[in-house]
C-alpha cells in the first residue's frame, strides 16, 4: 500500500477517535426517522475505523486499477514495437547473410522490404550502400551511406562502409578524410590507421604513409609477430621513398632513408643494394663495396657479391676477400646451393688471370648437366681462346 493510501488511513483513524472522545456516552443513530439505535461509543469507534480502513482499501484498488490498465496498455505498445522490431530485425539478417554469400539481389530484395518499414533503419542504408557499391552503382551507394552517417554520424561501422565505398570508387581523397575522422575519433585503434596508410600507399605519399606507420608501430607492441612484420613493412616504405627522392636527384636525403630503413630492418636486400649504387654513384666505391659486403652478411642475397665482383674487376681491386667470401660460402655438404658460388668464384679467378684456380675449383664441384659450369671449364682449360665467348658466359652467370 502506498504512503497516500497510509495517510488517508490515519486520518479517518484520528477522526473516529475525536468522535469517540467527544462522545462519551452511547450514541444515538437514525437510520430512518421511525428507526432509532442506541451504540455504544467504541462500536461506533470501531465501525468509524472499518469504514475508514474500507475507504482506503477502495481508494487504493481504485489507483491500483488505473495504474494497471496503463501498464498493460504500454506493455501491449511495447510488445507490438518488439514485435516489428525483431521482424525488421529479422529481415536486416537475413539480407546480411545473403550479401556475404555473394547473393546480391536476394540482398537487395529483402534490404528494400526493410526501408519500406523503416526508412531510417542505419544499418540496412549502409549494407544497401555495400550491395549497390558491389553492383558497380557507387554514386548510388555514396548517397544512401551518407544517409546513415546523417542519422548517426558517430556509427564507425558506417563510416568505415563508406570509406570502403570510396576505396572502391577511386575516391580516394574522401577516402582519406573520412579515415582522418575516424582515427581522430578512435586515437588508440589501429584499425583505422591500417586502412589510412593504404590509402596513403594507392597516392605513393610516403611521408604520410610513414607518419601513420609509426603511429601503428606503438599500438601493436605486445604482439611481436605483428610488430616484427610491420617494422619490415616501415623498412620498404623508407626504401620506397628513398628511392623516390633519388630519382628527384635528393642524393643525401635518399642515402638517409636507405640506412634508415636497414635499421627498421637489417635484413633488407634491396635496401642493401641500393644503398651501394648509391655510394657507388656518388663516387665512393670503397664505401660501396663494405655496404655491399655487409649486405650479404645479413641477408646472403648473392646479388650483393655479383655487385661487389663487378666493381672490383671493373676497378682491378684486390680480390682476396671476396674470395674468400666465396670459398666460406661453399658448402661440400649443399653442392647444388653452393654451386652459384662456385661459378662466381671461378669466374673471379679467371678475371684475375687466376686460370688454374678456376679450373680446379670447377672439377672439384662438378655437378650433372650444367652447361655453364661445362662452358666455364673449357674456358678455363684454353683462357686464351674464345674472349667474347667469356663475356657471355659471365653475363649469364650473372643473370643466373
Amino acid at each position: 500500500m502506498s504512503l497516500k493510501h497510509i495517510v488517508v488511513s490515519v486520518l479517518f483513524v484520528c477522526f473516529s477517535i475525536y468522535v469517540a472522545f467527544l462522545n462519551p456516552h452511547e450514541s444515538t443513530f437514525h437510520l430512518t426517522q421511525s428507526q432509532t439505535f442506541k451504540l455504544p461509543t467504541v462500536i461506533l469507534l470501531l465501525a468509524a475505523v472499518f469504514t475508514g480502513v474500507l475507504i482506503s482499501v477502495a481508494i487504493f484498488w481504485t489507483f491500483n486499477l488505473r495504474n494497471t490498465f496503463s501498464r498493460w496498455k504500454i506493455d501491449l505498445q511495447k510488445r507490438r514495437v518488439e514485435k516489428k522490431h525483431n521482424r525488421i530485425e529479422g529481415l536486416f539478417k537475413k539480407a546480411e547473410n545473403f550479401f556475404l554469400c555473394g547473393r546480391l539481389d536476394k540482398a537487395s530484395t529483402i534490404l528494400d522490404k526493410v526501408l519500406d518499414v523503416a526508412p531510417d533503419h542505419i544499418e540496412a542504408l549502409s549494407l544497401k550502400g555495400r550491395v549497390l557499391c558491389a553492383e558497380g552503382k557507387g554514386s548510388e551507394a555514396i548517397n544512401l551511406q551518407k544517409k546513415a552517417l546523417a542519422e548517426d554520424p558517430q556509427n564507425v561501422s558506417v563510416l568505415f562502409d563508406l570509406a570502403t565505398t570510396y576505396a572502391e570508387t577511386d575516391h580516394t581523397d574522401d577516402e582519406i578524410n573520412l579515415l582522418q575522422k575516424i582515427h581522430r575519433e578512435n586515437a588508440k585503434s589501429v584499425q583505422p590507421l591500417f586502412r589510412l596508410r593504404d590509402a596513403y600507399l594507392k597516392k605513393q605519399d610516403w611521408k604520410n604513409i610513414l607518419i601513420a606507420q609509426d603511429k601503428i608501430l606503438p599500438l601493436i607492441r605486445n604482439n611481436k609477430e605483428k610488430w616484427n612484420e610491420e617494422l619490415k613493412n616501415k623498412s620498404r616504405f623508407l626504401y620506397a621513398r628513398g628511392k623516390q627522392e633519388w630519382e628527384q636527384d635528393r642524393r643525401d636525403l635518399a642515402i638517409s632513408d636507405f640506412k634508415q630503413a636497414l635499421k627498421a630492418w637489417n635484413e633488407n636486400s634491396d635496401a642493401h643494394l641500393f644503398l651501394g649504387d648509391a655510394y657507388l654513384e656518388t663516387g665512393k666505391s670503397k664505401t660501396a663495396l663494405k655496404k655491399w659486403i655487409a649486405g650479404f652478411e645479413q641477408t646472403h642475397n648473392i646479388l650483393c657479391l655479383i655487385r661487389v665482383q663487378k666493381v672490383v674487376c671493373l676497378e682491378k681491386g684486390d680480390p682476396q676477400e671476396l674470395i674468400q667470401i666465396y670459398q666460406k660460402a661453399i658448402d661440400p655438404n649443399q653442392p647444388q646451393e653452393s654451386y652459384k658460388y662456385v661459378l662466381l668464384l671461378a669466374v673471379l679467378y679467371l678475371e684475375h688471370g687466376q686460370a688454374e684456380n678456376a679450373k680446379n675449383i670447377l672439377e672439384e664441384n662438378q655437378t650433372d648437366h650444367d652447361l655453364l659450369g661445362s662452358l666455364l671449364l673449357d674456358h678455363a682449360c684454353q683462357p686464351s681462346n674464345n674472349g667474347s665467348n667469356f663475356d657471355l658466359i659471365k653475363e649469364a652467370i650473372f643473370a643466373h
